[in-house]
């Protein structure tokens, strides 16, 4: 897999997501999903790759460049923040983004 749109399609299916559904978490829509994917959107804006790879439960670096972060350099309290909203059902991970959104 080279481009952005392949590897975010790949791990929207590893996932079991549709592009609908990743537009709800990453609020975009499945419009801009759909062109991402087939790569008629090429660049995204930080904030849109951000809430993408947070959808997608992986880095903006994996989403931009194939390459594979090492989670363990993340400092303890955030290992366990990101393994508690990994461990979260769907609906739970949307509320738990609002709180946090909401707390900055």
């Amino acid at each position: 897999m080279t481009d952005l749109g392949e590897r975010i399609r790949a791990r929207r299916r590893e996932l079991g997501l549709s592009q609908g559904r990743l537009a709800q978490m990453a609020e975009i829509t499945a419009s801009a999903i759909s062109q991402i994917e087939s790569g008629a959107i090429r660049t995204l804006k930080n904030d849109t790759l951000s809430r993408l790879a947070v959808a997608l439960e992986t880095t903006a670096l994996e989403l931009m460049a194939g390459l594979q972060s090492d989670a363990s350099a993340l400092p303890s309290d955030e290992q366990r923040l990101l393994e508690s909203y990994r461990n979260l059902d769907l609906p739970l991970r949307d509320i738990a983004l609002k709180l946090v959104k909401a707390l900055q």
